[in-house]
């Protein structure tokens, strides 16, 4: 049975479905990713973060929460001199978004209640009274970590076991599958690392040459007095039209 809408975007109205549920960090795994219910839990269904996917923008949304569209700029401003704004974040509608699903690096722990693509991305910019340039997309940095521990989630038994491991947040004593597994994990790392990053590097600077990164990078600049965001929206349209025509 296909999913149905049961939501709408607050970026841009559209309707959303259900896409992926995320566990809290101490939610034990069944097989492979974590499950968002644990069955030795039962709160576990409370503290899960399920979020939809916008059939237009292509956002994720966090369901129930209250959507503040200046918290959500602010958690990915970079830069921000009043004028002028810098935001940088995750790409949902990236490769490795797309490769990892509810494995997808970029997102365990994020504080923000949107996912964004490059037009939700503007959208959000719009929303707060700003205009967006053309989305940006650099090839190096944390987006090539992102993508290398995506695809490392594949074959360890803890969601992002490397990262959190070189961060301090994983020890074997506190490791929620077991000491065996956490040794586990720490050898098939070790041994894939390698040919890993030998795919990884390459097919993500390829992603972010066409426009697929895993990082959005986008700058904003303060629209004039008086313009609202649906018409700033209405005109971003208008470019975005003429240059597909082009």
């Amino acid at each position: 049975m296909g999913l149905t809408s049961r939501s709408r975007c607050p970026l841009c109205g559209s309707g959303a479905h259900p896409w992926i549920a995320l566990p809290s960090r101490d939610t034990a795994a069944i097989v492979g990713l974590p499950s968002p219910v644990d069955p030795d839990d039962p709160a576990s269904a409370v503290e899960a973060r399920l979020f939809d996917r916008c059939t237009d923008c292509a956002a994720g949304i966090e369901q129930g929460v209250e959507i503040d569209m200046a918290r959500e700029l602010g958690l990915v401003t970079t830069h921000d001199d009043g004028d002028e704004r810098i935001v940088i974040a995750p790409n949902r509608a990236s490769w490795q978004a797309g490769l990892g699903g509810e494995g997808w690096a970029a997102i365990a722990g994020w504080p923000a209640h949107l996912l964004l693509t490059p037009r939700a991305t503007t959208l959000l910019l719009e929303r707060n009274g700003y205009e967006a340039d053309k989305p940006a997309f650099p090839p190096w940095g944390s987006n090539q970590r992102w993508m290398w521990q995506t695809v490392l989630n594949g074959i360890t038994l803890h969601t992002n076991f490397a990262t959190d491991v070189l961060a301090g947040r994983l020890r074997p004593a506190g490791a929620p599958r077991g000491r065996l597994a956490f040794f586990a994990d720490a050898i098939a790392s070790a041994l894939a690392t390698p040919l890993i990053i030998l795919f990884t590097v390459l097919v993500e600077a390829l992603a972010a040459l066409v426009g697929r990164g895993g990082r959005i990078q986008v700058r904003g600049r303060r629209s004039a007095p008086g313009q609202t965001w649906r018409q700033a929206d209405s005109a971003s349209s208008v470019i975005r039209s003429a240059t597909s025509a082009a």
